[in-house]
């Protein structure tokens, strides 16, 4: 039955919405004066914000410019005497957008645009706006700690029938609305509650038109999976040693019958977790032949080195110090650390995130 009507609303979608070219954003912000800073960011892990764009308050507005091809929830964090004044979300979008922000957290910033994935979102917020409310009550129970297990189980049952009706929604809704900027927002913010079957069609049909940008994002990761995939021809990699000379990982791997490239961070407390077992991988194969090449997602290079020295890592390493902006990652497809490829002395890739004890035994097999 979902999957007929995902097929029906695909068979009413219209066209591609024409994007302006570029967003400009202008706006207003509480409690910062001439010449304090405001940022444009995105929000990254737990509520870490990440700086995209910067800007100064001129004639008490701001202003950023650029081109964004598709849409996403983005930040403004306004500066005054090195804090923060306020911070305002908003939907970025190839458009016209003017903001007011308050400095009170309470108040929702004021957005003014003609952009079409916005109009998608205040259609959308509508289409969800009864059900939310009919929410508040049952789930105010189901988090209440003086709330009976049976008046919680009771609440339960209202609230996962109320957000099954929610996710049917935002399903028919994405693919109505197939090609835009918004339906490819929804769909990689609510992918993981469609079937494999309705995925299919989805992805079938925003083939077929406009690549905004997650739908394109999805597209390179999937091209750069199968080309790292095992099998395949490694790509070689070019960055910094601690000591600030550029090594490539090609001078390891010609010279070795196996070279482990080791994804990790000083930061990362599963990659410290798991060196102790590439150590001793090292130290059992190195002299007949295995070697580590240590690539670091660190963006603090007295903390990458000295993680390094903590460690007792002896193999070379390298990282252009750009955190989650490492040149490996869209390369290898990383989405998380630690990770890792074991390249044979021609350069074809024989294993992929061997850990553990996976990696101890598959060095048994290949070093015999």
């Amino acid at each position: 039955m979902k999957k007929l009507v995902i097929a029906a609303s695909l068979a009413l979608s219209g066209l591609a919405m024409s994007a302006a070219n570029g967003y400009h954003i202008t706006g207003t912000a509480a409690g910062v004066e001439e010449g304090d800073t405001v940022f444009l960011c995105e929000m990254q892990g737990f509520f870490s914000m990440v700086p995209l764009d910067t800007t100064t308050v001129k004639n008490g507005k701001f202003e950023f410019s650029g081109d964004f091809d598709g849409a996403s929830t983005r930040f403004i964090l306004p500066i005054h005497n090195g804090k923060n004044t306020a911070m305002a979300d908003f939907l970025l979008e190839n458009a016209d957008i003017d903001l007011t922000i308050s400095d009170d957290p309470k108040v929702r910033p004021i957005v003014k645009t003609e952009g079409a994935a916005n109009k998608l979102q205040a259609e959308y917020n509508a289409l969800m706006a009864p059900y939310d409310k009919e929410m508040e009550k049952p789930w105010s129970i189901v988090t209440d700690s003086v709330s009976s297990k049976e008046d919680k189980a009771k609440a339960r049952v209202i609230v996962d029938s109320i957000s099954d009706i929610k996710k049917s929604l935002n399903k028919v809704f994405t693919v109505a609305h197939i090609p835009s900027a918004y339906s490819d927002y929804l769909y990689v913010m609510n992918g993981s509650t469609f079937s494999a079957p309705e995925r299919d069609i989805i992805e079938k049909k925003m083939e077929e038109g406009h690549h905004y940008y997650y739908f394109q994002q999805m597209l390179d990761e999937k091209k750069a999976e199968m080309a790292t995939a095992v099998g395949q021809p490694y790509t070689d990699l070019a960055m910094p040693n601690p000591k600030g000379k550029t090594i490539r990982a090609s001078e390891y791997v010609k010279k070795n019958k196996y070279t482990l490239i080791d994804f990790w961070a000083s930061w990362c407390g599963p990659c410290r977790a798991e060196m102790p077992t590439v150590v001793k991988a090292y130290n059992l194969y190195h002299k007949k032949g295995f070697e580590v090449v240590g690539v670091s997602f660190d963006n603090n290079k007295a903390a990458w080195v000295k993680a390094i020295a903590q460690l007792m890592l002896p193999w070379p390493h390298m990282s252009d110090l750009k955190g989650w902006g490492c040149a490996a990652a869209p390369i290898y497809n990383i989405k998380g650390i630690p990770a890792n490829v074991l390249v044979d002395s021609k350069g074809i890739i024989v294993g992929k995130n061997l850990r553990g004890e996976d990696l101890l035994n598959e060095l048994a097999k290949l070093m015999k």
